[in-house]
């Protein structure tokens, strides 16, 4: 077994396992900081100081898909990064990974749920971005997704997502 040392510090060494050793470590923490980022998303209030941890969060844990994940893993990453980023106020990087997710789950086909989820993540970004005429097109999009949705709790997790779709500053004058 190869161990590789790196000193961070004068008196504190950081050992790095070979790659067997590390991938479960990869993806228990994609999973814990995924679900870290969707509690705070979840919490009816949060601090700016909260904001940003649910960012980070997202964004550790579509790191950690990157290293061990599938392709799926690694688009709903992006997707997480999206819908977070709609929610701090951060709508340029939202429709960035919203459209990194979109165009993964397109390619790869993953299954009809994700394609849903897909589209909401883009009304979402839109939403954020003030874009009221993109925003509808993907709640279209996505409510005809919808209905090819077999699994009713898959089809009603999207759903769900879809009517808590916040409107975008010129429908709510």
């Amino acid at each position: 077994m190869q161990r590789k040392i790196t000193t961070v510090s004068d008196d504190v060494p950081v050992v790095e396992g070979a790659e067997e050793e590390v991938r479960p470590w990869h993806r228990r923490f994609a999973v814990d900081l995924f679900n870290r980022s969707w509690d705070l998303l979840e919490q009816a209030e949060r601090s700016a100081d909260e904001d940003a941890e649910m960012l980070a969060a997202a964004f550790g844990s579509a790191w950690h898909w990157q290293q061990v994940g599938t392709a799926e893993n690694i688009a709903l990453g992006d997707h997480q990064i999206a819908k977070i980023a709609s929610h701090v106020g951060q709508p340029a990087l939202a429709l960035y990974y919203a459209r990194r997710a979109l165009e993964a789950i397109e390619i790869g086909h993953f299954g009809d749920w994700q394609v849903a989820a897909a589209y909401e993540g883009m009304a979402r970004a839109c939403a954020a971005a003030g874009d009221a005429a993109q925003r509808d097109y993907w709640v279209q999009r996505c409510t005809i997704a919808l209905g090819a949705v077999p699994d009713a709790a898959d089809r009603s997790v999207v759903a769900e997502q879809l009517l808590n779709l916040p409107r975008t500053p010129a429908q709510e004058e």
